[in-house]
């Protein structure tokens, strides 16, 4: 029997991928995962099956529990010399520049495909290969590249030249040398045959096919061969982390959020607590405007004191850093999120990243790698200074919002740093302001960086100039550099469903069954 549900997620394959499982009789996990396997052909620059993830899980009835299968580091380090991680820069909207590295020698252990193997082993009911059919169809038959994801290739442009595995993924016919590299136009069908046959003989091979088969000693070969860290041990040695959420209370519900070491839940609950004991007056008051930038002010200067420490949720410290303000920086890269309910209670939140890309694919295999270890926010030591074998940090935030009236919410954004000041606006929207899902995700945001405040249009501008943070940022229009929340609530019992889409990162909604929003 068919399950009623709701999805939204950042493209349409991806979302139409989880409500076509949806309609087969499968459960919000079966869906989840089928949108992961068609957001790594859907969205080739934000996920991918070389990166990381997390995915919030709730079982019907059941405790929720994170599913961290982020990237880790490699197990042994490599001379510098003979390390392929080379500079190029990418350019943003504004003609705003911006370094990133990559090659063999920035790509970290992937873990989306542990993920993918041990979520449907735990959680799910339909087989694989019904999971994962429409990503193969999509990869195999083309999809129109739109305007969104063109927009995103042309940021890392510099990245998809990078060797000539990419440039035949991402290039036009005829310019694909690296001197005459050109990307293809939007409107264009994107093909991706040899990801449709990567993705079919994991169907057929399960997870022992990347950490210890052909794919995975395609990786290791061409990652020995041109200056990469990567080993068979790394591989075999990768681990899915299943970790209790941090639980944090607001002022009518509960949020579920992603615990260390990823940093961006232990920030968006920090800032939680401190807003839940303010004042905020009504949405888009002098006190709610002064209160919030305030309180992104602080949760950047407790991440530069603490890190991912929990220590920072506590009563003492929240009531310290209550009325301090600051931030440190961090890069921009790429991720999508994929948030899925069914009427059994089930909610699944999955966010994905591939960093900015290594520029490197496997041979024959479709699959760009990760750049995660020529990243600077997760080299806070420097380049090639992380400790060997562990877990990378990471500012992704899926999460669950339990309301007190026993509605559900599973929700997550893209965006790097703007993740955390997404998720809390957001999450106070539905709080603490009492909007609906739509408003909550659709209402104007804010961001402070480097004592600068962004701000998107819809607040009152005199209140603006009344604010503590003189140096503002006033946009234009609503953009991606906000993050962008695709999120689905379900009612407490069972029978009406919404989602929401954030429309500044493409977002796209289905929900299935008859009581539909």
């Amino acid at each position: 029997m068919k399950k009623h549900g709701a999805v939204a997620a950042g493209h349409d394959v991806t979302a139409g991928a989880a409500a076509r499982v949806l309609e087969e009789g499968g459960n919000a996990f079966d869906a989840v995962i089928a949108a992961m396997w068609a957001a790594c052909v859907a969205e080739p620059v934000l996920a991918s099956l070389g990166g990381g993830g997390f995915v919030m899980a709730r079982p019907a009835g059941k405790p929720p529990c994170l599913y961290d299968f982020f990237v880790e580091t490699p197990l042994e380090k490599r001379a510098r010399e003979d390390l392929e991680f080379e500079s190029r820069l990418a350019t943003f909207a504004g003609g705003v520049t911006q370094e990133f590295h990559g090659g063999y020698g920035s790509v970290a252990t992937p873990g989306v495909v542990a993920g993918l193997f041990k979520i449907h082993h735990d959680l799910a009911g339909l087989p694989m290969a019904q999971l994962a059919e429409p990503a193969i169809m999509a990869a195999r038959d083309g999809i129109e590249l739109d305007a969104f994801q063109r927009y995103v290739m042309g940021i890392v442009e510099p990245l998809l030249g990078f060797s000539p595995d990419s440039r035949k993924i991402f290039g036009k016919p005829g310019h694909q040398g690296e001197d005459g590299f050109e990307l293809l136009d939007d409107g264009v069908l994107h093909h991706q045959a040899d990801l449709a046959h990567s993705i079919d003989y994991l169907v057929r091979t399960g997870v022992d096919g990347f950490y210890h088969g052909d794919l995975g000693d395609a990786l290791v070969r061409e990652s020995r061969a041109s200056g990469g860290y990567l080993t068979r041990e790394d591989l075999a040695a990768y681990r899915v982390l299943i970790r209790d959420p941090l639980l944090v209370a607001g002022r009518k519900g509960r949020f579920v959020l992603n615990p260390p070491p990823a940093s961006g839940g232990v920030l968006v609950g920090f800032g939680l607590k401190l807003a839940r004991d303010m004042v905020l007056g009504s949405f888009g008051s002098a006190r709610h405007l002064e209160a919030v930038s305030g309180v992104l002010h602080a949760t950047g200067l407790a991440r530069g004191e603490y890190g991912a420490s929990p220590v920072i949720l506590s009563d003492e410290l929240c009531e310290s850093y209550r009325m301090m303000i600051g931030e440190r920086p961090l890069t921009q890269r790429g991720t999508t999120h994929i948030s899925v309910v069914d009427q059994d209670g089930n909610l699944a939140a999955a966010t994905l990243s591939n960093g900015s890309s290594s520029g490197r694919v496997v041979p024959k295999t479709g699959i760009m790698m990760n750049n995660m270890l020529g990243e600077a926010d997760l080299s806070s030591n420097g380049f090639h200074q992380w400790p060997c074998g562990v877990r990378m940090t990471s500012m992704m935030t899926p999460a669950l919002y339990l309301g007190a009236d026993g509605s559900s919410v599973a929700l997550g954004s893209g965006g790097s740093n703007r993740i955390r000041s997404t998720m809390l606006q957001v999450m106070l929207n539905m709080d603490a302001f009492d909007m609906t899902l739509h408003g909550a995700v659709a209402a104007p945001r804010l961001h402070v960086e480097d004592d600068l405040l962004s701000v998107e249009p819809g607040f009152d501008e005199a209140l603006l100039d009344g604010l503590s943070i003189k140096n503002q940022q006033r946009w234009e229009s609503e953009d991606m550099f906000f993050g962008g929340v695709h999120a689905a609530k379900v009612s407490a019992d069972g029978a009406t469903f919404s989602a929401v889409g954030d429309a500044r990162r493409n977002g796209h909604r289905i929900v299935t069954g008859s009581d539909q929003t």
